[in-house]
Formats: C-alpha cells, structure tokens, sequence
C-alpha cells in the first residue's frame, strides 16, 4: 500500500468536480486539504489496512466467511464513508464504528456463524442481520469466491487504501503487485478448506509488517521459512498470544526426569492440591495418577481436564476409565472434538501440550504423557523401565498467568464448538466396556535410575512461554532465537523424539523445506558453537524407510559436519528401554545455562498447526542437573 498521503493527493487529483457531484459532494479545493494533511489524521483517512481473509469456510454456504481490517494509527480512527468491495459488490462501514489505536476489527457475512466458528462475536457483519448487537454494513452483501478474488479497502473519497488479491482473482487490480496470495498446502495436515489468509506480523510489536502491496506480506508465501509458510484457522487469538512475555522473577523453579523420579514428583504435587488442578493434556491413561486426581476431587479440590479426542489409535480403556473416575468424583472432563456432520472443526490438528496450573501458583510443563510409561511406580532399587522425558516446576507469577490465559482460551465449553463435555454415554470417548479392570503394572529393570530426585531450586530467574500454534518458530526469541545467540565456546545439547530432515511434504526434500530447527542448529555450529543432537531409536525403529525418519537425521547432520569440520555430532539412542520421548533443548552461551522443556516435536505440524506447551528458564542448576542426564543417555551403547 502506498502512503496514504500519496493516496489521498491521488484521489484529489482525478476526482472532477462531476463525479464528486455523482456521490453528494462538492468538488474539495486542493488548498484547503494541504495545511490539514500533514497535521491531523482525524482530516483525512487513515492508512488502514486488510489484515485477514476468510474465505473458504468449514460451513456450507460460507455464513462465516470474514475479512479483517486494522488501525495502525495511535489514535482512534472512525470508519465514516469507509467501504469494501469485492470488486463487484461494495459494503460500507455504519457511520458509528470505530477502530481504536492498533486494534483489529473482523466483519463477518453473519455474525452468529463467525461466533460459532471463531468462539466470539466479529465487530460487524454485511449479510443478513443475525445479531442486533453487531452493526450491519450498507450495500450489496460481499462474497469472496472460494477460488479466488479480491479485496479492496476504500477510503472515504474513494480511493484504494488496501488490495488482497488471493489464488485466481485479477493480480491487476489496483493497489497490487505481483503474484497472488495462495492458501500454505505442503501437505494433507494443511488444508484450503478452513485456512485464513493472515498478514506477517512484526516479532517485536506484534502489528502487522510494513506494507508492500505484495504476497510477500502475507503470512502463507513460501519465500520466508521462519514468519512465512503458515496458516492460521478459526477459533486461534494470533493477536493477543503471537509477542510472547520474557519476564525475569525470584521463584521455586523444579526439574523432574521420567522414568527416574517422575511418578513419585507429580504425585506429591498432586496431594499437596487443596484447591484447584487443571491439566491440559494430550492423553491420561496412568491408573494411579488417575485415581489420585479423582481422590483431591471427593476431598474437594476443584478439578479441570481437557484432552486430545482423537491422538492416533484412538483413546484407550484405560482413560476411560479413569476420566470417569474423575467425573464421577466431581471433577469436569473435557475432549477437543471435531464433528464435521455439525459443522464443528478442531482449533488444532491436535493439542499435544502437557502443563499443569495447580492450586493457582504452581505451574508444570512437560514432554510427557501421563501414563505407565513416562511414570513407572515400581520399586526402581533395581532399576526401571519407561521412556525418556522432563518436566519443570515453577511458581513464577508470570509462567502461571500465562498457562492459566492459554488454558482460559482453550477450555472454553459453549464458547468455542470443539470443547465437548465427557459424556459416559458416547460409544468413542464414554466409559469404558462393563466389567473392565485397569492395568497398574509399570515399570521394570532395563534402566539404572540416574536421578533418583528431583532438583529443586530456588533464585531469580528469565523465564519464556513458547507456544504453538502461535509463536513457537519466532529467531527473535524462544528457542530459535536462543541457538541463534550460540557462538565459538558455547554448548548445544538437543534431545528430541523426532526432528524430522525436512518439512513440506513427504516428497520433498532439504533444499525446497528446510527443517528451521536443524538450520538454526548447523549454523550455531558453523559459528564455533559445540552441538550434539540425540534422537530416539525405539520408535524410529518401526519406520526406517521413511525419508524424514531419525535415521536419515542424523546422517544428514554427521555428513554436514564431516564435510565442513564442525563440531556437530548426531546419534540415535534407547537409553530407558521404551525410547527418547523427550524434546528437551540445553543451551550454555556465554557460561549462562538454558534449558527448553516441553512438548515440541521437530515437526511441522507440531509448530505450525498443533497446541503446544514449552518453557524456556535461564538457570545453571537446572542446566547442569539435565546435563548429566543427557550425557548419560548420549553415552548409551546402541
């Protein structure tokens, strides 16, 4: 978009005093708008700009199909004589709608589907009138064609303010250059159908980034791998979520590893609840976990659990079981569900995080699963057996209010569709078959425990929520902006389930999709940095062939390293018996420990379209504590 300075002196240029007439005004004189333009926005239009389109909408019939429109001014800007058009149909704004400074404001067909679609209600709406509380638009109805079209924002004098031009609309219309934006679809997990068109916004404020009149300004071109390559889908509050909060606070800070010391961690933390546990989790299949959540809720803690409803394989009777367990003691259960017969799509390909708000002040974030597995009970004085992982504690002000804002916008029933309540009746997702028995039998004595307990600290410390869908692939900060500090004599240390070679498609390769996380580790390298990627072996075990697979990983990162000298080394390990479940990141730069823990994989999917929880913490302690245990599962004979 040009300034819109020049657009407004354009405007006054061409309009001749018979056109003006044709749409109720005098013809303006140059001079008296001059002395005004340069000193006062409230005489002349302000340069808003097209932020978002929806367009081809899970619905039928496209009720909820929206645009987005956003103030960078900072003040108000009224919306007076402002209109849209689709380049055949044009709507204006009612004369009584405001923009406030850097806000933005969605205009849907119809409200009260974009309410049902998005979880809350638009600023305005131009098809019927379905809601008196919204402020309908004047003119014909707009309609944004499912292959594609335009969208033009007019000025008040009519002039072009901002253009969309998306897949098969007109690249010539004025206000644009360029190819078309196109909907991000390297693979089926991306598809059109339910996409949103966003504009990139800037890492540090937040606002959208410097307007270009091109596709290159919209958040699903292919060019830019770490702010472009995106989609974005109804019911997500990119806006509020995208700057994340780095905060530096005196507080507790724990660390606890699976399987060594994991189960006996949270089931302290668990009994020690006496008012209030949330989990937001992706499975909870733990018997005696389970039992004891249903305990703190017949004592009277209030309990609050959402869950993936639909992880691979399905949800076992094991959680069942035990989710009814927990409702029947008082406890309220919910699954994200899609229903695609009613309309109702998933926010998220899957909610994959594992955190916990306990009591209100106690926050927990983790890469495992509450199951038999990440949290054997066995005896362990001879060892156990279970998967590899890490979860951190902290009472930091900040990281609670912060799960508890994402768990708030998340767990929403009768706000967003795809909260469903449990229901013992549903044959899927009900309780479990008559007469079944839970299985409690855990661990075993493949692994000799390393640590035997957890770290507990206490001192002042940075702590980053890193977050997907919405921020999880920002270099300014969070963990790719934490790589990129590394140099010469500082130290690497990743140990992740997976970290796929490539994105994009199967089909693809290294040069067309690049996996960020590998390239921000290889750089780090190339800078002097030590680097060491550890991945899992038990599960890629069963899918060697695989292009993307653990395997093709580390020879790819050991053939770079040993074409080019670096200090970059790659292996693939078992160290616990049932595999690395882990993605967990260590980082000492200039003698500062880090740590990332959490439930990012090194997938698309995972930083792109699922939800996901890790927490970034500066401290030495913790460094050194799952340094150890990183070195001893580095060491591990294959």
């Amino acid at each position: 978009m040009r300034h819109w300075m020049t657009l407004l002196l354009s405007a006054l240029l061409v309009i001749s005093p018979l056109s003006a007439t044709a749409h109720g005004r005098s013809a303006p004189a140059l001079g008296a708008f001059l002395p005004l333009v340069g000193t006062s926005f409230r005489t002349s239009p302000p340069p808003l700009l097209i932020t978002a389109l929806y367009y081809d909408t899970y619905q039928s019939g496209e009720p909820d199909e929206a645009f987005q429109i956003y103030n960078p001014l900072d003040q108000a800007a009224t919306l007076t004589g402002w209109q849209v058009t689709d380049g055949r149909r044009t709507s204006a704004f009612p004369s009584d709608l405001t923009l406030a400074p850097h806000a933005w404001l969605w205009c849907a067909k119809e409200a009260a589907a974009f309410r049902a679609a998005f979880g809350a209600s638009p600023g305005c709406e131009y098809g019927a009138d379905t809601d008196p509380a919204v402020p309908n638009l004047t003119g014909a109805a707009l309609r944004f064609a499912n292959t594609g079209g335009q969208v033009m924002l007019l000025t008040p004098l009519e002039a072009n303010a901002d253009t969309l031009v998306y897949e098969a609309g007109d690249t010539a219309a004025a206000g644009w250059a360029g190819p078309a934006v196109e909907p991000y679809r390297p693979s089926t997990n991306f598809g059109q159908e339910g996409q949103i068109l966003y504009r990139k916004l800037d890492q540090h404020a937040g606002r959208p980034v410097p307007d270009t009149d091109m596709a290159a300004d919209w958040a699903q071109e292919t060019g830019d791998i770490i702010d472009g390559r995106k989609a974005r889908l109804p019911g997500w509050d990119l806006e509020r979520f995208y700057v994340p909060q780095v905060v530096t606070e005196t507080a507790t800070l724990a660390v606890f590893v699976s399987p060594d010391n994991a189960f006996a961690t949270l089931n302290a933390l668990l009994t020690g609840a006496t008012q209030s546990i949330r989990f937001e989790g992706y499975t909870l299949e733990n018997a005696r976990l389970g039992e004891l959540i249903a305990a703190r809720a017949r004592a009277g803690v209030d309990v609050e659990i959402i869950l993936e409803g639909a992880p691979p394989g399905g949800i076992s009777d094991q959680q069942r079981w035990i989710v009814q367990q927990i409702v029947e003691a008082g406890g309220r259960v919910y699954y994200f569900r899609s229903n695609t017969a009613a309309g109702v799509h998933d926010r998220y390909s899957y909610q994959h995080g594992k955190f916990w708000v306990l009591d209100g002040d106690t926050a927990l974030v983790g890469s495992e699963n509450i199951g038999i597995s990440a949290f054997p009970d066995d005896d362990m004085s001879d060892g156990t057996y279970g998967r590899r992982g890490v979860y951190l504690v902290t009472d930091a002000p900040a990281v609670v209010a912060g799960l508890a804002a994402i768990m708030d916008a998340d767990i929403a029933p009768g706000v967003h569709a795809d909260v469903w309540t449990w229901d013992p009746a549903d044959p899927t997702l009900g309780a479990p078959p008559a007469g079944f028995t839970p299985s409690y039998e855990s661990g075993g004595i493949f692994y000799p425990i390393q640590k035997p307990q957890a770290l507990w600290t206490t001192g002042t410390f940075t702590f980053q929520l890193i977050h997907a869908p919405e921020q999880a692939l920002r270099d300014q900060d969070s963990l790719l902006g934490l790589i990129n500090q590394a140099g010469a004599g500082d130290t690497i240390l990743v140990e992740q389930l997976y970290e796929h070679t490539y994105w994009g498609a199967t089909a693809s390769n290294i040069d067309d999709d690049p996996n960020p996380r590998l390239n921000a580790y290889i750089a780090a390298a190339r800078r002097g940095a030590t680097v060491r990627v550890l991945l899992d072996a038990y599960f890629d075990n069963q899918d060697l062939n695989s292009p993307r697979s653990n395997l093709r990983t580390v020879e790819y990162l050991n053939s770079v390293a040993q074409a080019e000298g670096l200090d970059l080394d790659a292996r693939r390990r078992n160290p616990t018996g049932e595999g690395i479940h882990n993605k967990l990141v260590l980082a000492q730069i200039g003698g500062q420990g880090w740590v990332i823990v959490g439930s990012l994989n090194g997938g698309e999917v995972s930083a792109k379209l699922n939800r996901e929880m890790a927490l970034l913490v500066g401290s030495d302690e913790t460094y050194n504590y799952l340094a150890d245990v990183f070195w001893y599962d580095w060491d591990v004979t294959p």
